[in-house]
């Protein structure tokens, strides 16, 4: 007899899930210490002044979603994903697992991988099969659970997901695709991904959150958790596109935690869902450690974005960037907040961050707080962060030579991304995101290879650069506009 949907939110619900995975009292355990501290924890509510976002998440209606989605019999994937599978962000890859709801219908990984020691699974055969991996590693203390009301109620209703080992010295070169599907109306999906690279291994993964089909009178929520825990020496790239549709309402937890020499790479597109919390960390731990994250957004309608970003640096001679580019139109709103944190300890510090953001209509609104916390004094950081209109001065400029409006438009936006674009190893997530570019800025889908590579050529003779907006030079400096380097 099929399983029916789990209605609600409530610790009898917690008990249920955990009945029907078959967990042990461990993981049961774990979900019902998760639920209590998110009983007794207030949603974030954000600051005064702020554009709202983090409210209306604390006044989303969790209650009246399904909290669990059951399997579902099917002898092979439906229609659309088995397309979007086809024209996959990777062709040639090491490994696939393809999450329907809260199911993993696909799960492979290469032969010569597996006789190596590598483990791709499913999280909840993980929990099964490999415990002391998972206890050791489960939102312990790279996510987490007591981290805010939100990543309490993940830990405690968390339905599928993946987990991977990549043992001591395996270099997986080849990247390792996985894709996230939601097709059910008011529900809520938890997708938890936990990665653990051992010494000197390396890893490529790239993840795709999709969504078919729901209306907007009946939202929907997806909430997904990145764990990245990086050994001596190891290096995890994460790639990550979200390009939900505007019913679903979305919160993003990423944070990788990197041992001596450890590397974690985070490149992540964001173009979809209603409503998104994201938070991205690089937690620098070990002496000599690296991270780099390379973010693109691009907002329309009434899209509410609220994004967070820390690069902490607890140990010495450790290194991180930080570059956001994104893009408003219609009635979006994103706030970006990011923050270089410095303990006292780490010494010999080198940290950046740059966000900049582009303004293409009267309606939206965007904010961006960039921050320093340093407690060492051997270091080299700066941040800085612009945020405006495109500058009509250098429209007019393209306009002049011949080229419409419209189109002059579109070749400064491209040309805005284009600097963040090439720091994207993945060239298919390149050309998915500037399709999706010029796709919005003019409403139709196009090719690729004619529209942008024309656009750039005209963009680099007529020498116009990513800070195309248009700020009031009467009261902001030119230091304050760029960089502040301490």
């Amino acid at each position: 007899m099929p399983e029916t949907l789990l209605s609600g939110f409530s610790r009898s619900a917690v008990e249920e899930l955990s009945r029907r995975k078959g967990e042990p009292a461990w993981m049961l355990e774990k979900r019902l210490h998760a639920w209590e501290l998110y009983e007794k924890t207030p949603a974030p509510i954000g600051r005064r002044g702020d554009l709202g976002t983090f409210r209306m998440f604390s006044n989303f209606k969790f209650q009246a979603l399904n909290s669990y989605i059951p399997p579902q019999d099917q002898a092979s994937l439906p229609a659309p994903i088995q397309a979007a599978l086809d024209q996959a962000l990777v062709n040639q890859r090491a490994g696939l697992t393809v999450q329907h709801n809260a199911s993993i219908v696909l799960n492979e990984l290469a032969v010569d991988l597996k006789e190596r020691g590598v483990i791709l699974t499913d999280l909840e055969t993980a929990v099964r099969e490999y415990p002391d991996l998972v206890q050791q590693y489960f939102m312990t203390n790279c996510v987490p659970v007591a981290t805010d009301k939100y990543t309490a109620l993940h830990a405690a209703f968390w339905s599928s997901g993946v987990f991977l080992y990549v043992p001591k010295g395996v270099e997986i070169s080849d990247p390792i695709l996985s894709q996230v599907w939601l097709d059910q109306e008011s529900s809520a999906l938890f997708t938890h991904t936990l990665i653990v690279a051992d010494e000197m291994s390396s890893v490529r993964f790239v993840q795709e959150l999709d969504s078919l089909h729901i209306a907007n009178q009946n939202a929907s929520f997806l909430q997904s958790v990145v764990e990245v825990h990086t050994q001596n020496a190891a290096h995890v790239e994460f790639s990550n596109l979200q390009d939900l549709e505007q019913s679903v309402w979305h919160i993003a937890y990423k944070n990788a935690v990197n041992a001596k020499d450890g590397s974690t790479t985070w490149v992540l597109a964001d173009l979809g869902s209603k409503v998104m919390l994201s938070n991205v960390g690089l937690d620098l731990k070990g002496n000599g450690t690296a991270g780099e994250l390379v973010g693109v957004f691009f907002t329309g309608r009434d899209q509410r974005y609220a994004i967070k970003t820390l690069s902490h640096h607890d140990a010495l001679n450790t290194n991180a960037e930080t570059l956001v580019h994104g893009v408003l139109t219609d009635e979006a709103r994103v706030e970006f907040d990011g923050m270089i944190r410095i303990e006292p300890k780490a010494q010999n510090t080198a940290s950046f961050l740059s966000d900049h953001t582009l303004l293409l209509s009267d309606d939206c609104r965007s904010e961006s707080i960039p921050g320093l916390e340093i407690g060492a004094n051997e270091v080299s950081a700066s941040h800085g962060a612009t945020t405006g209109k495109i500058d009509e001065e250098q429209l007019f400029y393209l306009m002049v030579r011949g080229i419409p409006k419209a189109e002059a438009e579109r070749i400064i936006v491209q040309g805005f991304f284009e600097p963040v674009l090439q720091r994207i190893p993945l060239e298919n997530l390149r050309i998915r995101l500037r399709r999706s570019i010029i796709q919005r800025m003019r409403g139709s889908y196009e090719a690729e290879a004619d529209t942008w590579v024309d656009a750039q050529e005209r963009w680099e003779i007529e020498g116009v650069d990513e800070y195309a907006v248009s700020l009031d030079q009467s009261t902001v400096s030119d230091e304050e506009i760029r960089l502040t380097e301490y």
